[in-house]
């Protein structure tokens, strides 16, 4: 019968008791050595604790107990980066411009064949419900300091920043506001526990959690912790804000990705890259201050013969006392006598700089999910082809973030705005609380992307319509259009021309005439664009 891994540690230990049993140290050399034994027989390498992975311990924890205690030290450093630090700045303005751009902007799509509607009613409720909505936007600020694509790119911001995100819908009384509806973008730092509540088990770090791990209700501090110079006493204290209403609308958005089951809270998104950005800037710092110091060519004097001057007044010193020691560009510096210079030519920065930056920040750009080429905004060396694979790459993580903002917190908006503007008699919907999610139905249209290369990508786009590939929406939606308004747009113009005489260009103009001066079509050189793409 074949023994199992227990059976060949007890029979080790077994005679190891045996023999060493006489001896000191028994229970010491017992356990070196069953540890041996366990890790000859491990399934993964990974798991391997033999003396090269002796140190690597890593801890068990739940979500909360991993990031809970670590969380404000996390996101502290990630803002000191995000304010000091020149590529985890660049980093995070490039993602808030790819993913919110100008807005992120709502195109009413209602579901008329559920509602039974007609065309015109459907027609009808989309055009006002989009003009409502265009009203609200410049007020959706409780601070009255941002319109709601401001308020998009804060949030962004503070996720990117600070792992998450608190947005308060509130109703307020105001007669320049066109709607009461407004949001109060808050800092997640007055998310916490207060302290006379730090024993309660069911509050982690500011958030109460029910029986299924759902959010219950938020404790908010009144201001900002670190407002200590301008807040009041009272404004100290915590409000508890219930997570939903009695009508199941919700009180708090607390926006975080979720990265494992049960987290109650955000993780910054620099999080993993931290050590590597902080190591970076200071290696960076200690060639300038090298390379600074090699661009000093100073003089210094050597005299044998006795000064004039005595030795306390040869040296400046600090009014504490401690001798000044700095280099200048041409300083002229007499030294006492019998002392001298050793020489000292630190040629910095030198020929593995360059290789060593470049390195570390393929080692962030792979962490966070983005390529080197936009990290370190350096295309020097790239082609047409792998710029566009980057440029694609990076453009389907932007499009993943852009579709999450618009479910977690624009269309929660759009529902709550079109539910008071349909109160004030605004929208007609006549089973609008019975059917609300089919009335309140939209598509989120995110800025769109400039093209790598305009005439390869407009080849493509008709090649796309005419094979029945793609539609006018798809492509109006990657420019960031509303396909519905460019077409009105075009019968406007074409309209106007006709109106004034002109002759209307649909787009067979150009065509006609490359035709009629013998030149190529873009159907006739479709071979060679290929080719040329694909030699990049």
């Amino acid at each position: 019968m074949k023994k199992t891994l227990a059976d060949k540690l007890a029979d080790r230990i077994d005679s190891f008791i045996s023999f060493f049993s006489p001896r000191a140290g028994l229970k010491r050399r017992m356990y070196r050595e069953a540890i041996k034994i366990s890790d000859r027989f491990t399934a993964y390498r990974g798991a391997s604790r033999d003396r090269l992975r002796s140190s690597w311990l890593p801890g068990g924890g739940s979500a909360d107990e991993d990031l809970l205690p670590e969380l404000k030290d996390i996101r502290e450093r990630s803002r000191d980066l995000n304010r000091n630090d020149a590529h985890a700045s660049g980093i995070t303005s490039t993602m808030t411009i790819n993913v919110v751009g100008s807005g992120i902007r709502p195109q009413s799509r209602v579901d008329r064949e559920v509602l039974d509607i007609s065309q015109d009613q459907t027609n009808i409720f989309q055009k006002d419900a989009e003009r409502v909505w265009r009203r609200w936007a410049p007020f959706a600020d409780a601070g009255s300091r941002m319109d709601f694509y401001e308020i998009q790119h804060l949030v962004d911001r503070q996720i990117l920043e600070n792992g998450e995100a608190l947005i308060i819908p509130m109703m307020i009384q105001d007669p320049i506001r066109p709607y009461r509806m407004a949001l109060q973008v808050i800092e997640s730092d007055r998310l916490d526990t207060p302290s006379d509540k730090r024993g309660d088990k069911s509050i982690r770090s500011g958030v109460r959690i029910g029986e299924k791990g759902e959010p219950v209700s938020y404790f908010i501090q009144k201001t900002h912790p670190g407002d200590i110079r301008y807040a009041k006493r009272e404004e100290k204290e915590f409000l508890e804000i219930p997570a939903f209403n009695e009508y199941g609308r919700r009180n708090v958005f607390h926006l975080y990705y979720v990265q494992r089951s049960g987290q109650t809270r955000g993780v910054p998104f620099f999080a993993p890259v931290l050590n590597y950005f902080k190591d970076l800037s200071e290696y960076a710092e200690a060639e300038l201050v090298a390379a600074r110091i090699a661009a000093c060519f100073s003089l210094f004097i050597t005299s044998e013969a006795s000064m004039d001057v005595s030795a306390s007044g040869a040296y400046d010193r600090s009014p504490a006392g401690q001798l000044i020691e700095s280099l200048e560009p041409g300083m002229i510096k007499h030294l006492m006598p019998g002392e001298s210079i050793t020489s000292f030519n630190p040629q910095r920065p030198g020929s593995s700089f360059e290789p060593f930056v470049e390195r570390i920040l393929k080692a962030i750009s792979a962490a966070l999910g983005l390529p080197y080429e936009l990290v370190a905004k350096d295309f020097s060396k790239t082609n047409y082809s792998s710029a566009r694979a980057a440029l694609l790459e990076a453009r389907r993580y932007f499009k993943m973030r852009q579709e999450w903002l618009s479910r977690k917190l624009c269309q929660p908006v759009w529902e709550m705005l079109l539910e008071e503007a349909y109160l004030r008699g605004e929208v007609r919907a006549d089973t609008f609380y019975e059917n609300q999610r089919y009335w309140t139905s939209a598509s989120w249209i995110a800025p769109g992307w400039e093209w790598v290369d305009p005439l390869k990508e407009a080849q493509a786009a008709e090649v796309g319509l005419r094979n029945g590939i793609v539609t006018y929406s798809d492509l109006y939606a990657q420019e960031g259009k509303d396909w519905e308004e460019s077409f009105e747009q075009r019968k406007r113009e074409q309209a106007k021309l006709k109106e004034l005489g002109l002759e209307v260009n649909n787009g067979n103009n150009a065509k006609q005439g490359q035709q009629a001066a013998g030149q190529e079509t873009p159907q006739d050189t479709a071979g060679e664009q290929t080719a040329d793409v694909n030699a990049g």
